[in-house]
This record gives structure tokens, C-alpha cells and sequence, in this order.
């Protein structure tokens, strides 16, 4: 199918006060030579570490349409080329021009925890009823939000956008790029410590995302969360009429009744904005069940239809990294044990949630209950603590087995108790052929880390094994 065009030379030109010579047009944006796809347009940031400029003409030779750089030393085809003052500044004028053209009504979504997850959800649910934009993979930082607005369809309906930060005053610059309709906060907890006084401060900074939204717009909070109020009261401060909540408390505008956990996901019971729906959502966890009915809001708020929302829940699957769960072949012997990816990234709210979903999922017979756990980053003073005191959730909930990776991870191994210690490591790579001789059919294995720990490693290891079947179910599994 042949790709819309996203920007032609004069628009492009236009929008960043650049200057070109030829008429080209580009139906994508990149920003990595390694992955340009045929007609895109190359950027080329700068950072302390790296420099695209080097990667221009690769990037032409690998089928971009268009390069945007501040220097064309090297390039060939100085036809396809944008240049630009500043490729950064130009970029952020890119977005801001894609936004302006666009009458796209758009949620914007941060949160310590569950961003990723329920903007995927999110736009699952919105595109099967209206075309629907939303952020690439985790593009939330200072050039993902750019580029995904740069990359908005003139005429997608809806559009979502996830916003990251670890320090304050990341958010606002870019939700007032964004304007988004609908402001959501899924939760706010104890993650990115090390940059923040407490939790409070963290509240603050994640209600930043209420700066660049639009007049009449509508302001999303988890009712059962510690901040509610303070975040209820920052957004009625700027202005902000219209609050909803989600939750399980009964004032909640989306409100959770019941919910029936299972390995491959959830059967819900709630009532949004006065409706009582029963729906599946075909993610494992409490943290997914609470985070359905926000994307229910969201589809609420935005005017689309949330009873068709609710149904087409059921076939939203975590994304890998992120609870993924695959049935895999065992390295050693014959069988399948099953595979719970969550390896993305890890703090002390997440990693319960992860093992509150091992501790849910049903081994086959002769199977095991396995966490393999990396360390947790940027926690501050109190990490060596958190680490430790991660024995308990593990003891209570009966995982049976636990291999610890990261220096940080050493303070878990010293406090687990020795029955369910099979382990401690380094480095993923240490730990990889230890894990694959001790595995043995009907397992449940859960792999979960920070980013920086690099468990998906392990993950990666493991599936080479060969991937049985991504939606088999850990009790399926164990009955084959």
C-alpha cells in the first residue's frame, strides 16, 4: 500500500524557516540511519554522544527521500537535502506545524507507571472506531513528542500522546506542544527518586501535564491514588473544570465493581460515566484492570463510543517488555515452559505488580512459579532498602524460585530466604545459561528490570529457544 505524504519540500521548508532546492515529499520521519524506511525524511540531531550528521548519507543510500541537517559536508545529493540552523530547534517547528494543521482531538499521557501500556490500549481501541495517531514505541521525551506530532496524519480524529520526564519541568514545554484534549495521569509513585525530594514533588511535576491543555479540556486522575487530591487541586488551580476519576473508590466517574484475574487477562466488571459494562481486557494484572478504565475515560471524554471501547479490550495484549507472555520451547529437553516479559523497566510499584501476576499464573504440572528480577534505577538514597525488602512480596505471594541481577539486586539475594534463592548475578549475561539448564516444563518464568540492567537480554536468550505460540495461555501450556 502506498504510503500519504507527510510533508512536501515547501511545507517542510516552511514550518522550520529551512531552505531546499528540489520539490521531494517524505512519508515518515527518522532519526536513526539504522531504521529509515523508503521515503522518509533523515534528522539529524546532535547529542554529548553521538552526532546524525555523520549518518546523513547513509541514511539517502538506505532509501530516505530527504535529509534535514545544520552541515551538508558529505552528502551527495544536495537536492535532498533540508538545511536547518539547528536540526533539534527545527524538529520541535516541525511538530509544532503538524499540530497546528491538525484538528485531531488528542489525549496526553504521563504517569510514573502504565504509560506505554495504556497508550497502546488507547489507540487500539480509538482506531477501530476513527483513524488514530499516537506515539511510536516510547517516544515521550524532548524529540519523541516532536516526532510524533510531526508524524500526525492531517486527517487522523485522535491521536495519543505519551509524556515521560525524570526531572521537573520536562512535561510542560512539551504537553503545550502537544494541546491535548484530554489530560491523563495514571498513578504517581516512587519511581525516578533519585531526581526528586519525595512523591509529592514527583505529583507536581507529572501535573505539569495540565499546562497545554485546551480550554473546555478534560483533566483524567486515579482516584485511588495517595496524590489525587493535591493533583485535583493543582488542575482546579490553573482553571480546569471539568476533573473525572478512575478507580475503585465510589465517587469515581469510571469506577471498577469487579474483577476476575487470570493468567492471559481480566474479566471486568464496571460502570463508566453512569453505564455498567462487563468487558475482558486480554492483559494479566491489577495494574492493566485499573488502567482499562482509564483508556475507557479517555474514549469517553474524547465523545467516541466507550461500549464498543470496552468490547474491543479484548483483544489488547501487553506489548513486549511489558507483560508479553509467549509460550517458548525449553533449551534443555523436550516441552514448553511459558514466558512473562517485563523486562522494559522496573520500580518498587511495577515490580509488585509483576509478581503479583506471577504469583496469579497457574504452572503446569511439575511447574514452577520463577521471577527473574534486575535492579531497579535512579531510586536514591533508599535503593539498597527497596531492593531488600523485596523478599517479602516474594515470600507472601510463593514464587518459588528467584534469580537476582544487578549490584543492586545483591541486597535482595542477601534477605531472600535461601529455599527460593537460586541465584545472584551480575550481569544478565552471567545469568542466561544458568536459567536455561535449571528450566523445566510447565514453568512460569517472569524476567523484570530497569532499562539499564539490560535483563531483556535474558529474554532475548530465551526465546531463541524457539516461540511456541505468543497468546498460549500458562495454563494451556501446562496441559499440552
Amino acid at each position: 500500500m502506498t504510503k500519504a505524504v507527510l510533508w512536501t519540500a515547501k511545507d517542510a521548508e516552511t514550518a522550520t524557516g529551512g531552505k531546499t532546492t528540489d520539490d521531494w515529499t517524505v512519508t515518515g520521519i527518522s532519526i536513526d540511519s539504522r531504521k529509515v524506511s523508503k521515503g522518509d525524511l533523515f534528522i539529524a540531531l546532535k547529542g554529548p554522544n553521538f552526532d546524525g550528521h555523520k549518518f546523513a548519507q547513509a541514511a539517502l543510500d538506505a532509501g530516505a527521500n530527504a535529509v534535514m541537517v545544520s552541515d551538508a559536508t558529505g552528502i551527495t545529493d544536495a537536492n535532498k537535502v533540508l538545511l536547518v540552523n539547528d536540526t533539534m530547534a527545527a524538529l520541535e517547528d516541525l511538530g509544532k506545524a503538524g499540530r497546528a494543521r491538525s484538528d485531531a482531538k488528542i489525549v496526553a499521557i504521563t504517569g510514573s507507571v502504565g504509560k506505554t501500556g495504556t497508550k497502546e490500549a488507547l489507540k487500539y481501541v480509538l482506531s477501530q472506531q476513527e483513524k488514530t495517531h499516537a506515539s511510536p514505541a516510547s517516544f515521550n521525551n524532548h524529540w519523541g513528542v516532536p516526532i510524533t506530532l510531526a508524524t500526525l496524519p492531517v486527517d487522523a480524529k485522535y491521536a495519543v500522546v505519551e509524556i515521560g520526564m525524570n526531572h521537573p519541568g520536562e512535561i510542560s514545554p512539551l504537553v503545550k506542544l502537544v494541546k491535548p484534549s484530554v489530560a491523563l495521569i495514571t498513578t504517581v509513585v516512587g519511581a525516578h527518586t533519585e531526581f526528586f525530594k519525595d512523591e509529592a514533588e514527583i505529583a507536581m511535576a507529572k501535573a505539569e501535564i495540565f499546562d497545554g491543555l485546551e480550554s473546555n479540556g478534560t483533566v483524567i486522575l486515579n482516584r485511588d491514588n495517595l496524590h489525587y487530591f493535591a493533583l485535583a487541586r493543582r488542575a482546579k488551580e490553573l482553571g480546569i473544570g471539568d476533573i473525572k476519576c478512575f478507580g475503585t473508590d465510589a465517587v469515581s466517574n469510571y469506577r471498577l465493581f469487579e474483577a476476575n484475574i487470570v493468567t492471559d487477562g481480566s474479566a471486568v466488571r464496571a460502570r463508566v460515566d453512569g453505564r455498567d459494562l462487563e468487558y475482558f481486557i486480554g492483559c494479566p494484572g491489577e495494574h492493566w484492570v485499573l488502567n482499562s478504565l482509564a483508556v475507557l475515560g479517555c474514549v469517553t471524554a474524547l465523545g467516541a463510543d466507550p461500549e464498543r471501547a470496552s468490547q474491543d479490550l479484548a483483544d489488547v495484549t501487553p506489548p513486549a517488555g511489558r507483560g508479553e507472555i509467549s509460550t517458548v520451547k525449553l533449551p534443555c529437553g523436550d516441552g514448553t515452559f511459558t514466558l512473562i516479559d517485563d523486562s522494559y523497566n522496573a520500580n518498587p510499584t511495577s515490580m509488585m505488580a509483576g509478581i503479583k501476576v506471577l504469583s496469579q499464573s497457574k504452572p503446569g504440572e511439575g511447574g514452577r512459579k520463577i521471577a527473574v528480577l534486575g535492579e531497579m534505577r535512579e531510586l536514591g538514597e533508599d535503593a539498597a532498602k527497596m531492593h531488600g525488602d523485596l523478599h517479602h512480596p516474594l515470600t507472601s505471594l510463593e514464587i518459588d524460585q528467584v534469580y537476582s541481577v544487578g549490584p543492586l539486586m545483591a541486597e535482595l539475594d542477601k534477605t531472600l530466604p535461601a529455599e527460593r534463592n537460586a541465584g545472584h548475578f551480575d550481569t544478565p549475561e552471567d545469568a542466561i545459561e544458568p536459567i536455561k539448564a535449571a528450566l523445566r516444563a510447565g514453568d512460569v518464568v517472569l524476567v523484570k528490570g530497569s532499562l539499564g540492567i539490560y535483563v531483556s537480554k535474558i529474554v532475548s536468550a530465551l526465546k531463541s529457544c524457539g516461540v511456541v505460540d505468543n497468546s498460549t495461555t500458562a495454563t494451556e501450556q501446562g496441559q499440552r
